[in-house]
């Protein structure tokens, strides 16, 4: 299967929910702080959620984004959400009205083949704090222009799982449905999710002569970026499980 097809049904996907806390009812340390117990009750007890971070936005200090990835799509989500600590989480943030709104919510399926998620060369999960996380949205005038983006950027992938040790996630899905918040995202638009472990690694990963040279060919295809987001890690929750 080529690497442009969407995973469906119960195959691994990325939720983003994006919140704005209530900075006048409560701090963004204290929000973190609840949610923590939550996040470590899907650590302990949920199996199909690999990935359940809590990070900073860098464009709005009162905006934090749950980064979160199921290994079984919707049968994951429904298990994450049905879990006791899940509503007891939902009422105490409800009572103390520590969230003013949600500002983005959206869900994209792997794209099979594409990259990869985790380094997990240890027993314990990956819950540092201060790793960058980018999130790229990219619309493409038409399948072709998506068919070789996917596959030029895929094949640079396969090059910087070995040549960079500090690129930590490179990996891409593709929205499920057009969203109704947040940044402009429409049904079939690219997300491109990369994490490095620190700024000299996003350099080193920027400078590689490899990806310099790519940078041509990808200004040939027709498309254009919806968002660029940034984010860093707050070591609440997991990017992901051990080995």
């Amino acid at each position: 299967m080529s690497r442009e097809n969407m995973s469906t049904g119960d195959s691994p996907l990325t939720a983003l929910v994006e919140y704005q806390v209530r900075t006048e009812t409560t701090t963004v340390d204290e929000w973190l702080d609840v949610w923590q117990e939550r996040g470590q009750d899907a650590l302990v007890g949920e199996p199909g959620t690999s990935a359940y971070e809590a990070v900073r936005s860098l464009q709005d200090e009162s905006h934090v984004l749950v980064f979160e990835r199921y290994t079984q799509g919707q049968s994951s989500i429904d298990a994450h959400i049905t879990r006791p600590a899940h509503a007891a989480l939902m009422e105490t943030m409800g009572e103390r009205r520590m969230t003013r709104r949600c500002v983005m919510s959206n869900q994209f399926t792997d794209i099979e083949g594409y990259g990869w998620w985790d380094r997990a060369q240890s027993d314990g999960p990956m819950s540092d704090a201060g790793i960058t996380i980018t999130l790229i949205g990219t619309r493409f005038t038409d399948a072709a222009m998506k068919r070789r983006y996917i596959e030029l950027t895929g094949e640079h992938a396969d090059y910087c799982k070995d040549a960079e040790p500090g690129t930590l996630i490179y990996s891409g899905g593709l929205a499920l449905r057009d969203s109704d918040r947040g940044p402009d995202v429409k049904a079939g638009d690219m997300l491109f999710v990369a994490a490095f472990a620190n700024e000299r690694a996003a350099i080193a990963h920027r400078d590689d002569p490899l990806h310099i040279a790519l940078q041509p060919k990808l200004n040939e295809i027709k498309r254009e970026r919806t968002f660029l987001l940034s984010y860093t890690t707050t070591g609440n929750g997991y990017l992901w499980r051990s080995k």
